[in-house]
C-alpha cells in the first residue's frame, strides 16, 4: 500500500484485518511494563499489509505514541478513560499524547489532580495550565516537548495515602473506630518519589513500604512552580 493511500474508515475491514472504531488501542511494553497507547491509524494498515503478504499481524514491529516498543493487545479495546485495564500502570506520556489529540485535556488534568483527593491544593492544576499556555503544540498524536513536560509533572502528582491497616481494610471506621471517616495518619506524598512495592509484593503492589516517603509537593513540582512563578506555600 502506498503511504498516500487514504485511510480506511474506522470499523471497516481491510486485508482480513478489522479497523477498530477508535484510533488508540492498548499495548503493553517498556522496561517497567506499562500500558501504552498504540496509534491504530499507523499500525492497522501495516498489519493489513503483513497479512495480505502471507505474514502475521505479530510480524509487525509496534511502537506506542510515546515511542516505546509495545505489543498491541487488541482484546483490551480502546486507550480511554474508564478502561479497567488503565487503572494502574498507565503510561503518563501516552496519556497526554492521546488527550492532546482527542481534546480531552480537562479530563486528563482531573485524572491526575484527583490522586490528591480532598488534599488537592490546586498547585498541580496550575502547573498543567501554565505548561499548556507556555509550550507550543507538537506533532499530532506524537510525543513532544509539550506532552512530555505535562507527563513529567503528572508523574510527580500529589497522592493521598493512608496507614497500612487502612490500606488493607474496606473502611477507615473498621480500623480507627465508629464515626471516623478520614484516616488520622493520611498523608499527601509524591507518587513518583515515594518508594512503593513492586510486582513482587502481590496485592500490595503500589503501596508505600514506609522507608522512603516524600511529602508533596516534591522538588520537581516546586521547581516547575518557581519557573512559572506559581506561589508554593506562600512563597514564589
Amino acid at each position: 500500500m502506498s503511504v498516500l493511500e487514504p485511510l480506511r474508515p474506522r470499523g471497516s475491514t481491510r486485508g482480513g484485518v478489522h479497523v477498530g472504531a477508535y484510533r488508540f488501542g492498548i499495548g503493553a511494553g517498556g522496561s517497567d511494563w506499562r500500558w501504552h497507547a498504540v496509534d491504530l491509524e499507523i499500525v492497522g494498515p501495516r498489519m493489513a499489509d503483513a497479512v495480505a503478504g502471507g505474514g502475521q499481524r505479530g510480524d509487525v514491529e509496534v511502537f506506542s505514541v510515546c515511542g516505546t516498543r509495545a505489543e498491541l493487545v487488541r482484546r483490551l479495546g480502546q486507550f480511554t478513560y474508564g478502561s479497567r485495564w488503565l487503572s494502574q500502570r498507565r503510561c503518563e506520556r501516552c496519556g497526554w499524547v492521546v488527550a492532546l489529540n482527542r481534546g480531552t485535556v480537562e479530563a486528563e488534568i482531573e485524572l491526575h489532580v484527583g490522586a490528591a483527593g480532598d488534599g488537592d491544593t490546586g498547585l498541580l492544576r496550575q502547573v498543567f495550565t501554565s505548561v499548556l499556555a507556555d509550550v507550543a503544540p507538537g506533532r499530532d498524536a506524537e510525543s513532544g516537548h509539550r506532552s512530555d513536560l505535562l507527563a513529567h509533572a503528572a508523574l510527580h502528582r500529589p497522592t493521598a495515602i493512608v496507614c497500612e491497616r487502612c490500606s488493607e481494610r474496606s473502611s477507615v471506621a473498621e480500623v480507627h473506630g465508629h464515626g471516623v471517616t478520614v484516616c488520622p495518619q493520611a498523608q499527601l506524598v509524591c507518587g513518583e518519589c515515594t518508594f512503593t512495592a513492586g510486582r513482587w509484593a502481590g496485592e500490595r503492589e503500589g503501596l508505600s513500604t514506609g522507608e522512603c516517603v516524600v511529602p508533596a509537593p516534591c522538588s520537581v513540582l516546586v521547581a516547575l512552580a518557581r519557573h512559572y512563578e506559581i506561589p508554593v506555600g506562600g512563597r514564589r
